[in-house]
């Protein structure tokens, strides 16, 4: 009986351990997923390279979004040409910021909830007619030499009229540059994008470039692979994200950090 009694014993001590070992793994939190998306490495302030790595405000909305999942965000920077061939072509996950107009929406996988919304500017030089003069529309570019971002989409009403002559530049400051040269008669860009190249670079442009109208406001994404099966389920999460720090104050410090980024 002596025997039974510690060979039972031994069976409910090794029991009450294996329940403990148990205890203790449940309460280890789960190790962060780690996911790669690629952001423009020159559009501030929404994304850009800063010190060496990306940096914006889309970069750190992306990041509490997924963080609400659990999810760690990897970036990835380059033009944003590359960005969307790079996705496009299956060999990355996701590219920011999209829009989801005609000449994206059927290559790509959209999420719903919008990363931001954003207004792309009419720019003409200040020795045109004044900013009060009009508010010009996309309508209004017709027939003109209209400076474009390489690899950038304008909307599908923009993308779709072939009676405005394109002047591509590689990035947003050459298409202002080329505007003050007078190489275009106007400008696309964004008009939070110009704030920033204006406080930047005052000598080129302060005084010497102007708004006279808008040609969309529109919401901006991340355009996921439709090559890669798991793009859905980060659609979702990133979904679940952003609802999450609309709601719990988080996305407005975001939008309050990033108001007025210094030069």
């Amino acid at each position: 009986m002596h025997a039974v009694f510690s060979i039972t014993a031994i069976r409910k001590r090794a029991t009450g351990l294996l329940y403990a070992f148990a205890l203790c793994l449940c309460a280890i939190p789960a190790r962060a997923e780690t996911i790669t998306l690629i952001g423009e490495d020159n559009w501030y302030p929404y994304s850009a390279v800063k010190d060496g790595q990306n940096r914006g405000f889309a970069v750190d909305v992306i990041q509490a979004a997924y963080a609400v999942s659990n999810i760690q965000v990897k970036f990835i920077a380059t033009p944003y040409s590359r960005c969307l061939m790079l996705v496009q072509s299956g060999k990355e996950l996701g590219c920011f910021d999209s829009l989801q107009d005609a000449a994206l929406a059927p290559n790509f996988v959209f999420h719903k909830e919008a990363i931001f919304k954003a207004s792309i500017g009419i720019y003409a030089k200040t020795d045109g007619p004044p900013a009060n003069a009009s508010k010009l529309t996309g309508r209004d570019l017709r027939g003109h030499a209209v400076g474009v971002t390489h690899g950038y989409t304008y909307g599908s009403e923009f993308e779709g009229d072939t009676s405005i002559q394109r002047e591509i530049a590689p990035s947003d400051i050459s298409n202002l540059r080329k505007l003050v040269l007078g190489r275009s008669s106007y400008s696309l860009v964004y008009t939070r994008v110009v704030d920033y190249l204006i406080a930047t670079y005052p000598d080129e442009f302060k005084g010497k470039i102007q708004q006279v109208g808008t040609l969309i406001e529109d919401k901006l994404f991340v355009s996921f692979s439709k090559l890669r099966p798991e793009s859905a389920r980060y659609a979702d999460a990133l979904d679940k994200g952003l609802r999450t720090i609309r709601s719990n104050g988080t996305y407005a410090g975001i939008e309050k950090k990033w108001a007025n980024p210094l030069p």
